[in-house]
């Protein structure tokens, strides 16, 4: 197993938040060599061009959720969104997206919890990356709908395997059935192509304010 994939499995298998910090605050100097140009990572590509369709405005302002070193928000910047926030639970992630100078504001926060952040601030949260094994768990959709105004649009990927593990499917059977948002996209995607792996790609519009704000 080689450097690359060895830490990959590591931030697979972490059992503990502590320990995932850990493992994130080693790897953020190389994370996105190693995503971008060793691995192979379309995931936040993807996202950045559903954002493009449905959002659309330039002035729109983005929560950049789960934004690790800002590859999501490096994108949404080059194609004209200047209004980004970023969120994530690394300061070593942070440090490196910090150094991007695309951010107006960076946030430490665990998505795992409910977040310092007011109802219906965001004209689109997206979410790349996160949503997978020992990371964000699926009721944290909640709080990325919470924080979005209604007419505004939640964008994520979701780990095929973890989608599986998990209820996803259900949490959005049950914002659908609550009239809190709408879901426009759910295909599936390449995720990680070194490694042959594939995520749900989810667009959601906010409806009404959450059930759980």
């Amino acid at each position: 197993m080689n450097p690359r994939s060895d830490i990959h499995e590591r931030v697979l298998t972490a059992t503990t938040t502590d320990a995932l910090m850990d493992i994130y605050g080693v790897w953020s100097k190389q994370y996105d060599q190693d995503l971008t140009q060793a691995w192979g990572y379309p995931a936040p590509d993807r996202v950045v061009q559903q954002v493009q369709r449905y959002a659309g405005v330039a002035s729109a302002r983005i929560l950049d959720a789960g934004c690790g070193t800002g590859l999501v928000g490096q994108l949404l910047h080059t194609a004209g969104f200047k209004t980004l926030d970023g969120l994530d639970f690394s300061a070593g992630m942070l440090l490196q997206a910090k150094q991007k100078k695309i951010y107006q504001n960076l946030l430490q926060g665990d998505m795992n919890q409910p977040l310092a952040i007011a109802d219906g601030v965001y004209d689109v949260t997206t979410c790349a990356g996160t949503f997978t094994a020992s990371h964000v768990k699926p009721e944290a959709l909640h709080e990325l709908v919470r924080v979005t105004r209604v007419g505004g649009w939640v964008v994520f990927t979701v780990r095929d395997t973890y989608w599986a593990e998990t209820r996803f499917d259900q949490i959005i059977l049950d914002l659908c059935q609550s009239n809190t948002v709408r879901l426009h996209e759910l295909r599936t995607e390449q995720y990680i192509r070194e490694e042959q792996s594939e995520c749900k790609l989810v667009v959601l519009e906010v409806l009404a304010a959450s059930a759980n704000s």
